[in-house]
C-alpha cells in the first residue's frame, strides 16, 4: 500500500450578515480549519481523522461533510481509498462558518488530487454554495476578504469589497452552540417595509465604513432588524452583550451570522481586546461562559497545495 498523491488545504473561518446584510455580507477570519487529504493505491471507503473542534462529535466516515463535498468531485472517476486528515480550528455551529470550511475543504481537496484538475475555481464555487445552500459564508471562505453575494436571474455575483487595512474583528465565542437550521426557524416569512428600508440604508453605511475606516459609523451601521431581533430569545444576554461591545470602544456590533457568536468590529488597537474582554463579561452576567479573540481579516481565502507522496 502506497500514497500515491497528496493535498493540503487551509480554509478560513467566516462571519456573515454582518448585521443589516442578511444572507448576502460574508467576511474571511484569521482562524483556520487544515485539511490533508491522502489518495492511497488500494481501493476502498474514506478513513477520518479529527484532531480539534469537533474530533469527538463529528462522523468518521461517508456521512461526513468534507468526504461528501470531495466525492461531488470524485463522482465515479476513480475508486481508491482517500484519508481525510482534519485540524479544526473553527468552532461547530457558532455562526463561524464552519459548514462552509468543511465544504470548501473537500471540494478544492479532491479537485487537486486529480491532474488535472477536473472543476476550475468557479466551478468549485458553485459547487459549495449548492452544498452549503446560500453563499454569504462560502464566499468569504473560498474568495477571501468582505464579499458581498447578489443573485442575478439564475446567476450568483460575487463583488469583493476592499476593507481598511487597521479593520479587526472581535469575536466572543460562548460554550454552546446554536444550529442553523433552529436559527433560522424563528425568522418570520414577511418583514415591515420599513425595516427592509432601514438595513438596505445600514448595509450601505456599513460598506462605506468598512472600506474607508470611518470607525464612528460602525455602530449604526451594523444595526438590524431582519433576523437579530428573532434570534435574540436563543442567545441569552445578546442585547447585554452587544451594548457592551459599543461602550467598551469604537466598533459595531452584531450576531456572528446565525449565532450564538457575537462580532465586534472596530480599529485594530488595544480597545480590541477591552471590547472582547467586555463581552465575555455581559454574557458571564446571563451565566454563560465564553471566550473572546481579535482576529485579523483573510484576504486570500482559501489556499490549495500539493504534497510530496509517501508511503502509508
Amino acid at each position: 500500500m502506497s500514497v500515491l498523491r497528496r493535498v493540503r488545504v487551509r480554509v478560513p473561518a467566516s462571519t456573515s450578515n454582518i448585521g443589516p446584510g442578511f444572507d448576502c455580507l460574508g467576511m474571511a477570519l484569521g482562524l483556520y480549519n487544515e485539511l490533508e487529504v491522502e489518495m492511497h493505491s488500494e481501493d476502498g471507503p474514506p478513513v477520518v481523522e479529527i484532531e480539534g473542534e469537533g474530533a469527538q462529535c463529528l462522523p468518521k466516515d461517508k456521512s461526513n461533510l468534507m468526504v461528501r463535498a470531495a466525492r461531488t468531485v470524485v463522482a465515479g472517476r476513480f475508486s481508491n481509498r482517500l484519508v481525510f486528515k482534519a485540524r479544526n480550528r473553527i468552532p461547530l455551529a457558532r455562526g463561524l462558518g464552519s459548514s462552509a470550511a468543511a465544504i470548501v475543504a473537500g471540494l478544492f481537496a479532491a479537485n487537486r488530487l486529480m491532474d488535472p484538475p477536473p472543476l476550475t475555481d468557479e466551478q468549485l464555487f458553485d459547487y459549495a454554495v449548492v452544498l452549503e445552500g446560500h453563499p454569504d459564508n462560502v464566499a468569504p471562505a473560498v474568495r477571501g476578504g468582505v464579499t458581498l453575494s447578489i443573485k442575478e436571474a439564475r446567476s450568483l455575483r460575487t463583488v469583493a469589497l476592499q476593507p481598511h487595512k487597521d479593520l479587526v474583528a472581535v469575536v466572543c465565542i460562548p460554550d454552546f452552540r446554536l444550529e442553523t437550521a433552529k436559527a433560522r426557524a424563528v425568522l418570520p416569512e414577511t418583514v415591515l417595509r420599513e425595516a427592509a428600508v432601514e438595513n438596505v440604508a445600514r448595509a450601505l453605511l456599513l460598506a462605506s465604513a468598512i472600506e474607508r475606516g470611518r470607525w464612528q459609523d460602525l455602530a449604526a451601521a451594523m444595526g438590524d432588524r431582519l433576523h437579530q431581533p428573532y434570534r435574540a430569545p436563543l442567545i441569552p444576554g445578546l442585547r447585554d452583550v452587544l451594548q457592551a461591545a459599543l461602550a467598551a470602544g469604537t466598533c459595531g456590533a452584531a450576531l456572528s451570522g446565525s449565532g450564538p457568536a457575537v462580532l465586534a468590529l472596530c480599529r485594530r488597537g488595544p480597545q480590541a481586546r477591552a471590547i472582547g474582554a467586555a463581552m465575555v463579561k455581559a454574557f458571564a452576567k446571563h451565566k454563560t461562559a465564553s471566550r473572546a479573540e481579535v482576529l485579523p481579516l483573510e484576504r486570500s481565502g482559501v489556499r490549495v497545495s500539493t504534497l510530496q507522496p509517501r508511503e502509508a
